[in-house]
């Protein structure tokens, strides 16, 4: 009996042994820019087998022996508009132990790819808004995904002061959305693939008509910066590398309180300040 199981344990290890060594092919998928790895990426080797990535992007589809190959990447199974960076959607290949990894770039790619610092102003000459008492009509900052956890001022914290209205407005949960280039190469200062970041989340405001002074009213907001050269503002000669910003606050219900955009809703050029996006450490 003791002999029987020896063998039996003997041939398991050797069978162990030998998938280990068995021709396959591997690799991972990672996101564009920050390299961060995809869970859930259908890889397909046609008329041999597939594989899924796991929580590390890696992959592993066992091949019948040397020979060529095409393996071909599926996107389907994850959620938004995603797209293949490189090498493509297949790749044919030759050999027994291959690698192949695969870069994409999609929504879950760009939520903790950068982040945000920075503030400035819109001042009322340029708006066509009330005018404010002393400086500036508007003026707002803070920080946008500081952190890699979501824990320390979860996700950062933004101002947004409309002083000829005399609204103040806190953001304290913050998410970011997605992050992009608008030039090709991104930012220069510091150097990052994007341009722009769009957020959202949650905070306070306080002012609002018929409002008792003080009282502070829990509102969502939805945002976005853009930075587009250094300098951002007013020591920059070309507007179209100034930098930009739009948010809107609501009650959550759809009501809009305050917002800041131009005439077709989009990102206001501001006229003191500087917006600056980083690029994360996170992974996802």
């Amino acid at each position: 009996m003791r002999t029987a199981l020896r063998i039996v344990v003997a041939l398991a290890m050797m069978l162990g042994a030998r998938q280990a060594l068995a021709c396959h092919l591997d690799g991972k998928v990672v996101c564009y820019g920050t390299e961060a790895p995809v869970e859930g990426v259908r890889i397909v080797v046609g008329g041999v087998g597939e594989a899924v990535t796991d929580g590390s992007g890696g992959y592993l589809v066992y091949l019948p022996g040397y020979g060529t190959y095409t393996a071909s990447i599926d996107l389907s199974g994850l959620p938004g508009s995603w797209e293949v960076i490189s090498p493509g959607t297949s790749a044919t290949f030759t050999g027994e132990f291959v690698t192949q990894d695969w870069v994409i770039d999609g929504p879950a790619c760009h939520r903790a790819a950068c982040w945000l610092t920075g503030g400035g102003a819109k001042f009322s000459t340029l708006t066509g808004t009330t005018m404010a008492e002393h400086g500036p009509q508007v003026s707002f900052g803070g920080n946008v995904n500081p952190s890699c956890s979501p824990i320390p001022g979860d996700g950062g914290q933004w101002n947004h002061v409309d002083h000829g209205n005399k609204l103040f407005f806190h953001g304290e949960s913050i998410v970011v959305d997605d992050c992009g280039p608008i030039f090709e190469g991104g930012s220069e200062s510091p150097d990052t693939p994007y341009n722009y970041i769009e957020f959202h989340g949650t905070g306070t405001i306080k002012g609002l008509p018929g409002s008792k002074f003080g009282t502070k009213t829990d509102v969502c907001f939805t945002g976005r910066a853009e930075d587009r050269n250094e300098p951002g503002s007013s020591g920059q000669r070309d507007g179209a590398y100034k930098d930009r910003y739009f948010i809107s606050i609501t009650n959550c219900a759809g009501l809009e309180y305050l917002s800041l955009e131009d005439e077709g809703g989009g990102p206001i050029t501001i006229t003191d300040g500087n917006l600056q996006i980083h690029v994360s450490s996170c992974t996802q």
